[in-house]
C-alpha cells in the first residue's frame, strides 16, 4: 500500500490480501511476507522483497501501444465560407503561386481570397499586410507536392485526395493532419 502523506490517502498499489507468491499485475499479484517495499520512479513497478525472493511486480498493466486518432473529415463549409466573401472589403484579390518543397515545384493560380476564407492562417497570410499579401509567389518548404496540392483542394473544394494505394492513403492522411493543424484548417 502507498499512503499519500499530504492527505493520508491509503492506495492498494499491488497484491489482494491473500498469502501467496503468484505473480499478477496490480491486486492479482499474491505475497507471503514480504518486508521490503520499493516503488519505481514512475509508480508502474514495484520491487518486493520477501524472506526468499525478490520480486519486480507491475502496479498497472503496461498503456497499451499508441494509436493514432482517427481522421475525421468534417462536414462541408464551403458554401457558408464563400458566403463570407460577399462585401468583404478586406480580402486581398488576385492569386497566389506556391513553390513547394525542397524541389521548388510550382502550384499555381490559387485563389488568396478563397483561402483566406476558408483557413486562419491563410487570412493572416494574405490578408494584414504581411509581405504574402502582394507576392505573386509564395514559398512552402516542410513538405511535398502532392501532399500540399491535396491540402489546398480540400480547402477549394472540399474534397479530401488521399493518393492511391493503402500505405500511400496512410502516409498522405498523416501528413494531412499535420499540414491542417499548421495551416489552421478545422
Amino acid at each position: 500500500r502507498r499512503v499519500e502523506v499530504a492527505t493520508g490517502e491509503v492506495t492498494t498499489l499491488a497484491g489482494s490480501g491473500t498469502s501467496g507468491s503468484t505473480d499478477g499485475v496490480g491486486g492479482a499479484a499474491q505475497f507471503r511476507h514480504p518486508f521490503g517495499v520499493a516503488i519505481s520512479k514512475d509508480g508502474r513497478a514495484l520491487l518486493v522483497g520477501t524472506s526468499d525472493s525478490l520480486r519486480q511486480v507491475c502496479v498497472s498493466a503496461p498503456p497499451p501501444p499508441p494509436s493514432f486518432a482517427p481522421i475525421v473529415v468534417p462536414p462541408s463549409t464551403l458554401a457558408a465560407d464563400l458566403g463570407k466573401m460577399w462585401g468583404d472589403a478586406t480580402l486581398p484579390e488576385g492569386k497566389v503561386t506556391f513553390i513547394v518543397g525542397d524541389d521548388e515545384e510550382r502550384y499555381e493560380h490559387v485563389s488568396k481570397c478563397v483561402l483566406c476564407v476558408r483557413s486562419v492562417f491563410f487570412r493572416t497570410m494574405f490578408g494584414i499586410g504581411m509581405k504574402e499579401r502582394d507576392a505573386a509567389e509564395v514559398t512552402v518548404l516542410e513538405t511535398d507536392l502532392a501532399s500540399f496540392t491535396a491540402l489546398v483542394r480540400y480547402l477549394l473544394t472540399d474534397q479530401l485526395d488521399l493518393g492511391e494505394g493503402e500505405g500511400e492513403q496512410a502516409r498522405r492522411a498523416l501528413v494531412l493532419r499535420e499540414l491542417a493543424q499548421m495551416y489552421q484548417v478545422p
